[in-house]
């Protein structure tokens, strides 16, 4: 038989939250939302005299984004730390919280990728729709700044 392995549907942030001292993002900025790639997978066996083709294509992924809200994307871009300008909205699929998590209780973000799987076999061929899920903690918290003048 055939087979794919499709990639994890573990949802990715960016900026990244690990890269501050905080380890959270912050309630109002613009947060990019990505799975990873590739978007589309093939592969193709021939046993026994028959041919076996599968193609795995990406449809759309689906945050639920823990604090109620839900974000469906159709395409997404992956935040380049060092080259994309933090605090710039994606330009394909974003969110910006505007409640800070539970003290101690961060949001879990779940990821639901769909995908079309096209096959075909000595013939016959058919596809139908895959779709999976994965998560991942997200802490939103506030900045506060004093001023003394």
């Amino acid at each position: 038989m055939a087979a794919l392995t499709l990639p994890e549907a573990t949802p990715r942030f960016g900026p990244d939250p690990s890269v501050n001292e905080w380890n959270m993002l912050v309630v109002g900025f613009p947060i990019w939302l990505w799975t990873d790639s590739p978007r589309q997978q093939t592969t193709h066996v021939r046993r026994g005299g028959l041919e076996f083709a599968i193609t795995a294509t990406w449809q759309s992924s689906r945050f639920t984004m823990g604090d109620g809200q839900v974000k469906t994307c159709g395409a997404m871009t992956e935040y380049r730390q060092g080259v994309d300008e933090p605090g710039r909205p994606s330009p394909t699929c974003g969110y910006v919280y505007e409640v800070v998590s539970p003290k101690g209780r961060p949001f879990v973000v779940v990821a639901e990728q769909t995908w079309r799987i096209d096959w075909s076999s000595d013939g016959d061929q058919g596809s139908f729709l895959h779709t999976y899920q994965g998560s991942r903690t997200l802490e939103i918290g506030e900045l506060s700044s004093l001023i003394k003048g």
